[in-house]
Parts: C-alpha cells; sequence; structure tokens
C-alpha cells in the first residue's frame, strides 16, 4: 500500500490540480457518496488495471482523470445523435422553416412603382407600362419571383383591377420590374372612383394581392402570398401649373382666339393617355370661353406639355367686363391672377370617350394661375415731344406742364385688335439721375392721333402741375443746366395710367403699368447739331463774300429762348484743307420747342488763299463740307448767355451748290482741217453759267479738253468777261491749241473722224474739261472777291464743223517736198473715201514724219 502511494506520488501526472479530486482519511462519507453517484471512478481504476479498495485516510490522494469528449461512450453518443438530428432538421429546413423564411422576407421586402403609364384606355380594360423595384431582401440571397396568379389591385379596401406580372429576378437585394402588360378593370365604378381621387388627391394607396412561387437554393418555394401596400403621389388637381405662354393671336367672330401653353408638373408616377381634353374656362363670375388640348399625354413622374386653343368669348355684362378687366390688368401688371379650368370632356383616341376617364375629367377642377412668364415691359418707349415747361417767379418750383405731343409705343402680349380710346389718371414721378424730381399728374390725357396698328398711341398733356420735391431743387436746377449744354438728356419716368380699350372681347379699362427712360434732347448749345441747306451767294466785296443759309435747329426741349443777335465763328475742312472760314451772324436767335428755321448769313473771309480756293472750288462743284460752328465771349450782348456762347461748339454739314451745276454750258467751233493738220489752232467759244445770285467775272480761263480720254488741246486766256446774276454769256473767242506732232494728226484722221463723221458737215462732239478759272464774285477785280476755282466737267457739248478748204495746202506741202498727192481728191459726200484720201495725203505730204510714226508704231 505503502510503495503503492509512493509510486503515485514519484510519478508524473498530466493533470492539473483542478483536474485531480483530493481525498482526505477524514472525508470517508463525502468519498462512499461520490463512489456511489459517479461511475467515473470505476472507469479510471478499470483503465488503470489498478483497484482502489482500500485507501489511507492518513494522507490526501490526487487520481488521474482523462476528459470525457475521449471516453467512447460519449463519442459514441454524439454520433448517433447528429445523425438523428440531421435526419430530422433537413427535412423540417426544407419543408418547413425555410418556406416561412420566404414568405418572412417577402412580407418585409419593399416595391417601389417608379412608373405605371396606362394607355389605350377602354371601358373594361387598358393597357399598362410598369417600371418598378423590389427591394429590402438581404443582398446574401438571389432568387427568381414568379407571380401564380394574376396581380390584383386594390384601392380603399375593393379590387379595381388586376394585371400580370412577369417573374422578377432578385440580386444583391433587389429586382428591377419592367414591362408593358395588360390591365382589366374588375370594378368600374370603384376604379372611376380611384381615378377622380388620384386626379384630385395628394395621394393614395394601393394593396398587391396574388400568389407568388420564388425559386433560391436550389428549389421551388411555391403558394407565396404576395400582399403590398404602395403609397405614390396624386395629381393634386394639377395644382402645379406654370404658364408659358398666354396669347390672344387673332381676332374671332365670336371674340378672341386664346392659346395657352402650360407646363404642369406630375408627382405621381401614374402616367395616362387622356388624347383630346376639353376645358371650360373661368375667371370668378365671368365663362371666359372654352379651350381644346390635342394629343395629351401624361407621364408618370414627368412635367406634360399642355397646348390649349380655343376661344375666349366677348363679354357684355359690366359685371364680367370688369372681371376681364381686373384679369388682363393683373396680367400686364405681372399680378398673379387665378382663373380656373373644369374638364368638359376628353377622348383618349380623339374620337371616342370611355366614361370612366370622362368622369374623372369631368370632376377635376384646375387652377390655372395667370402670369407672365417674365415680366412685360407694355410700354416700351415713352417719348415727350415739345413738351412746354412754364416757369413762373412767384412759384419758381411749380412750373406747369404740357406737351402738344406725347407718343408710347407699347407692346402688348396679344395680337387681337386694340384701340385705345382714353388714358386717365396718370401719374408720373420724374427722376433724374436717380433722384425723384417731381411728380406730375395728368386727369385726362386727351388723344390727338395713334396708330394702333403699329402700336404707337400718341396723346396730348394739357397743362398740368408739375410739383419738384422739396429735396430736389438742387437735382433741379442741374437737370436744367444739363438740358441747356447738352443735346441728349433725358430722365426716367415710373407710373401708371388708367386706359379705356375696345376690343373684341369688349371695352375693357387697363390699368396699364409703365417705366421709361425718356430721351430728352435739350437746347444743346454744347453739341446741338444744326443743318444747313439752301446756301447762296449773295453778294461780294474785296473783303469777303456773304452767304445767306437756312440754318434748322431742333428744340425738342422743354425752354423757348430769345437770345437776340448772335456773331459765332464757323471752320470747315475742304479737299484736305482745313482753317477758318468767316462769321455766322444770326440776326435773331429765336428758340421755341420743335424745329427752327433760321435765316443766316455767312461771311466768308478764309485768310489762307489755299483754302480759299479750294473751298470755293468744291462749293461750286456740289460739295458738302464738315465744318464746326463755334461761339466767344463776344457772341451775345446777353451777360447771362456769355458762358453758354464760351462752351458752344455745333459740328454740321455745310453743302455747296446743290445740284452742282454745270457751268460750261457748251462749246462751239468751226476749224478748218487745215489748222487741224496744220498748226493745229482750233478757235472756239464757250458759253458760262453763272449760278451765283450776284455777278461772276471770269478773268482768266487754263483748260485742257479730252475726247475719250485722249488729249485734244488746251485752252490759256486772259480775256475777261461779267456774266449777269443767273445768265449764261458765251465767252471771247478762244484758242484751243492741239499737239502738234505727228501722230494727232494720224488720231485725228484714223480715229476721232471716223468716230465723228459728222463734224464734216456739223455736229455735237462731247468733249471733257479740266480747268482753273481766276474770277472774282461781286464785280470786277477791284471791287469784288477774288478766287480761283478749279473745275472739271464732263461731256461739254461741242459743236463742231470743219472747212474743208485745205486741198491747196496739201498739194503746196507736196511740192514743196518734190512730191504727189496719191490720187485726186474725191468728194466729202463719200466719207469713207474721203477719209481713205486724206490718210494717204497726210503720209505723202509728211513723209518724214511718217516714216518716224511707222518705225515707232513697229518697235
Amino acid at each position: 500500500m505503502t510503495s503503492s502511494k509512493e509510486s503515485l506520488n514519484e510519478k508524473e501526472l498530466p493533470y492539473t490540480d483542478a483536474e485531480t479530486e483530493y481525498k482526505s482519511i477524514s472525508d470517508d462519507n463525502s468519498y462512499s457518496k461520490e463512489r456511489s453517484n459517479n461511475h467515473a471512478i470505476d472507469d479510471y481504476a478499470v483503465n488503470d488495471h489498478e483497484s482502489f479498495q482500500d485507501y489511507e485516510y492518513d494522507s490526501p490522494q490526487k487520481p488521474i482523470r482523462k476528459p470525457f469528449y475521449r471516453r467512447k461512450k460519449v463519442i459514441v453518443c454524439c454520433t448517433v445523435g447528429t445523425v438523428i438530428f440531421l435526419a430530422v432538421f433537413i427535412p423540417l429546413l426544407l419543408f418547413v422553416i425555410l418556406p416561412k423564411i420566404a414568405q418572412s422576407l417577402l412580407n418585409s421586402s419593399s416595391m417601389e412603382i417608379k412608373q405605371l403609364n396606362m394607355t389605350n384606355p377602354g371601358e373594361t380594360s387598358l393597357t399598362v407600362s410598369v417600371a418598378a423595384q423590389v427591394g429590402g431582401i438581404p443582398k446574401i440571397f438571389s432568387a427568381e419571383m414568379e407571380f401564380t396568379e394574376q396581380v390584383l389591385v386594390h384601392w380603399q379596401g375593393k379590387v379595381i383591377g388586376s394585371m400580370s406580372l412577369d417573374p422578377v429576378h432578385v440580386k444583391g437585394g433587389k429586382g428591377d420590374i419592367l414591362q408593358a402588360t395588360g390591365f382589366s378593370i374588375e370594378d368600374k365604378d370603384a376604379f372611376e372612383a380611384f381615378v377622380k381621387d388620384m386626379m384630385a388627391s395628394d395621394g393614395f394607396a394601393w394593396t398587391l394581392t396574388s400568389k407568388a412561387t420564388l425559386k433560391t437554393l436550389g428549389r421551388s418555394i411555391k403558394d407565396l402570398e404576395v400582399n403590398k401596400v404602395l403609397n405614390m403621389n396624386g395629381l393634386s388637381s394639377f395644382s402645379n401649373i406654370k404658364i408659358l405662354k398666354f396669347d390672344l393671336p387673332s381676332d374671332a367672330p365670336e371674340g378672341a382666339l386664346i392659346a395657352i401653353s402650360a407646363s404642369i408638373a406630375n408627382p405621381s408616377p401614374i402616367g395616362m393617355t387622356l388624347g383630346t381634353i376639353t376645358l371650360d374656362m373661368n375667371f370668378k363670375s365671368a365663362y371666359l370661353g372654352r379651350v381644346v388640348a390635342k394629343n395629351v399625354t401624361l407621364i408618370g413622374g414627368q412635367p406634360m406639355i399642355l397646348n390649349l386653343e380655343g376661344t375666349l368669348l366677348r363679354q357684355t355684362d359690366p359685371v364680367h367686363l370688369e372681371e376681364l378687366s381686373l384679369l388682363m390688368s393683373n396680367y400686364l401688371g405681372g399680378i398673379v391672377t387665378p382663373a380656373t379650368a373644369q374638364g368638359v370632356s376628353v377622348f383618349p383616341d380623339g374620337v371616342n370617350e370611355v366614361t370612366w376617364l370622362t368622369s374623372a375629367i369631368l370632376a377635376t377642377k384646375m387652377t390655372v394661375p395667370l402670369v407672365a412668364p417674365e415680366p412685360l415691359n407694355v410700354i416700351q418707349g415713352l417719348n415727350i415731344e415739345d413738351m412746354g415747361l412754364f416757369v413762373r417767379p412767384e412759384n419758381p418750383w411749380a412750373p406747369t406742364a404740357n406737351s402738344n405731343s406725347v407718343s408710347a409705343v407699347f407692346k402688348l402680349p396679344f395680337n387681337i385688335s386694340l384701340n385705345i380710346t382714353e388714358l386717365a389718371n396718370a401719374t408720373m414721378t420724374l427722376i433724374y439721375k436717380g433722384t425723384p424730381l417731381a411728380d406730375l399728374t395728368a386727369a385726362v390725357w386727351n388723344q390727338t392721333s395713334s396708330d394702333m396698328k403699329n402700336n404707337k398711341i400718341v396723346f396730348t398733356l394739357p397743362p398740368s402741375p408739375l410739383a419738384v420735391k422739396d429735396d430736389a431743387h438742387e437735382a433741379f436746377q442741374a437737370f436744367l443746366v444739363d438740358v441747356v449744354q447738352n443735346t441728349d438728356t433725358g430722365f426716367d419716368i415710373k407710373g401708371s395710367a388708367d386706359s379705356v380699350a375696345s376690343t373684341p372681347l369688349g371695352v375693357v379699362r387697363l390699368k396699364v403699368p409703365f417705366a421709361s427712360t425718356v430721351a430728352l434732347k435739350g437746347i444743346g448749345f454744347a453739341t446741338i447739331p444744326p443743318t444747313i441747306s439752301n446756301v447762296t451767294v449773295i453778294s461780294g466785296s474785296t473783303e469777303y463774300v456773304t452767304l445767306l443759309a437756312n440754318v434748322g435747329i431742333d428744340n425738342p426741349s422743354i425752354f423757348t429762348v430769345d437770345a437776340g443777335q448772335v456773331n459765332l465763328k464757323i471752320s470747315g475742312t475742304a479737299g484736305g484743307l482745313s482753317g477758318l472760314m468767316g462769321d455766322v451772324i444770326i440776326s435773331n436767335l429765336k428758340f421755341g420747342p420743335g424745329l427752327n428755321n433760321l435765316i443766316s448769313e455767312v461771311r466768308f473771309h478764309p485768310s489762307d488763299p489755299a483754302f480759299r480756293d479750294m473751298f470755293f472750288s468744291h462749293f461750286v462743284a456740289g460739295a458738302t463740307f464738315d465744318c464746326v460752328i463755334t461761339g466767344d465771349a463776344q457772341s451775345t450782348a446777353i451777360t447771362s448767355m456769355t458762358p453758354v456762347m464760351e462752351v458752344l461748339s455745333m459740328k454740321t454739314k455745310v453743302p455747296g451748290i446743290i445740284p452742282a451745276p454745270r457751268l460750261i454750258v457748251s462749246g462751239n467751233g468751226a476749224p478748218s482741217l487745215g489748222s487741224v493738220l496744220g498748226n493745229r489752232q482750233i478757235p472756239l467759244t464757250v458759253s458760262v453759267l453763272n449760278p451765283l445770285l450776284t455777278s461772276l467775272s471770269l478773268n482768266d480761263i487754263k483748260a485742257q479738253v479730252f475726247w475719250r480720254e485722249n488729249f485734244f488741246g488746251a485752252i490759256a486766256s486772259k480775256d475777261s468777261f461779267s456774266i449777269p446774276v443767273g445768265g449764261t454769256l458765251p465767252s471771247p473767242s478762244l484758242i484751243l491749241q492741239a499737239p502738234t506732232d505727228f501722230a494727232f494728226g494720224i488720231f485725228m484722221v484714223t480715229t476721232f473722224l471716223p468716230a465723228n463723221l459728222g463734224v464734216l458737215s456739223g455736229a455735237i462732239v462731247n468733249v471733257d474739261m479740266t480747268s482753273n478759272i481766276g474770277v472774282t464774285v461781286g464785280g470786277p477785280a477791284s471791287v469784288g472777291y477774288s478766287s480761283t476755282i478749279s473745275y472739271n466737267q464732263t461731256a461739254v457739248p461741242a459743236f463742231l464743223k470743219l472747212d474743208w478748204s485745205f486741198g491747196s495746202n496739201l498739194r503746196r506741202r507736196a511740192e514743196e517736198i518734190g512730191t504727189s498727192l496719191p490720187s485726186a481728191e474725191p468728194s466729202v459726200e463719200n466719207q469713207l473715201e474721203y477719209l481713205q484720201w486724206l490718210k494717204d495725203a497726210l503720209f505723202a505730204a509728211y513723209p518724214e514724219e511718217a516714216k518716224r510714226y511707222m518705225e515707232e508704231l513697229n518697235k
């Protein structure tokens, strides 16, 4: 016993203290009890081939125990239990648990209708295009759900329809439904009530029921219950309407055609083919008319463009006319005005109605917020012309304003015939550079003339008080200074006016708002552009030439100015030369509103002779000159006007003699052929016109004559002659010196004479002239104003008749050089033969010249 104990103590046990039982000799009772309740001790003793029948009670023992899971009984039990569990659990999982899980997943899944568009509506059926999404399924599942029965659609506890849906493939936790299918109406009354509710309400709920088979994990789970509640938005009676266009394109027999384009938001996924819709338009108690929209298609979740056309009826009832006037005035003023549109009929295919859809449309009442898509600028241009402003010393800040012409260009968003017959209660505030100056109130505007066809209305403004604001006195003075100094000024004007207009809808009263910038032409002594016309030369002296001119100054300002005599300076540019031209004298400068025609005297006396001659040359040629009229401190005797005159600078254009006169009226010459072919001196006279209102003396003439750009000869004469006012006078005899070379003789007989055979017996030949003519305006050189005119004129008609007594000259020439003419001189009547003989005789009489000429030609 002792040896066994020592052996156990010496043996290294493979167990921890926690796995070993300790017994003492004093614990005999508990030990016996444990032996009776736990047969593991016996197993322990048997396996170790040792029997622990006797124990020593005087010392503790530490026996060795094996884990229970290594015991054979435990392993056998576990194996048998597992087999039994799997045999029971797998059928339970496949046939009981999995269908319940599938049903639970189906119940917890979600379905969202993206779009459900109803087309081809009929009394008992229609076509629906469904776009939906199934979600809320764990992503670990991949399955296919097949609806084994028709999907019933419930609304408010009633089955309103049924449809078939294709299988849905679920992957990644969601699946899509995208198909077109037939929809059978199961309860027509309920479906009709649903469509009414869907169009009128903000939302509705559908419940979808059916049976489904779910294919997953390699097997099909049948007879699953589908019960889904779908909450969807309704159309809210088409409450979100935006007007894109509101137009009255033309008159109609019963009133005016109307065209409304509106964008209607569709918050609902439900769409529908509506086809042709007819609506009645009303505003307050007035029935406005009926409109029709064609090819209307409502698409789920997308805005719908509704194009309505119809007739707006003429109103005769006074109350209805007032309501129509309010509607139109609010529209013009940008005020949202709610009209109503009540459904009348709907024809999905344009011809036939569907009763449940018709009932829904008849129950639909839309609010149409009539307002312009963009703010309307009805009065696009307000122009106050020839406006009088009468200021009295006793009321310097309360002038009276009036105008004979107030014009407004307006643009209504309607194209109906419109005749504004009256404007009243016009209230305006004049604003200058952002500062309100004064309020102008006109009780009545009297119409004078209007052009309704071109959207222009013109009125007179009777004398009305213009009350300058107390805090705007300085701004008002600045405004007056601006008007006096500048040509372009203006002010802003804001206000409104009541109008009475005759329209095809009846006589309406419209309040027309306006905000416009009024361009006001000031007196503009600084930059006013006068027009100068009818410039005539009336006299001349040794110091200057006096001209009279009509000076037109448009004064659209509010002032009348009487400044007495004004002396101004005028400068200009002529032919690239510039300089002081002279003085402008206005004996009585009196400005009134509108166009002022003033007769002004211009004293022409430039200091530069070259500029003087250039101006006169261009003046008689009808040119227009860029000129500047300026003032100085000596321009006026009125002290208050002196600062204004000192800064005066007016650009203008001064015309010459218009139409430009033809100074050389005609020419006349009867040269002999001997002179033409001999010394080449052709005697002639010219008739000259005096276009001035004073005498004109020609002192010398230097000119060159051309025929068809061929030089024909030159004139140099110093014989003076005077032409009376507005008269034409022939000049003294002039000599045209033709070129003396042989080539000119050839030119005459080969070019000029063949082209002008008529001169053999007398004919008109048009020639061109360039000339420099020394003239004196207003008298002879010692009395008038002298200048030199450079003058060019084309197509001067010159009468020429050649003297043919020259045969003896050619024969004499031939005898002198010892030759003879080629043949006898033919008759002049045989013109062509005579020209040929003349050429041959010329070559024979001048052989050396002819030889050199031919050599030059050969070169």
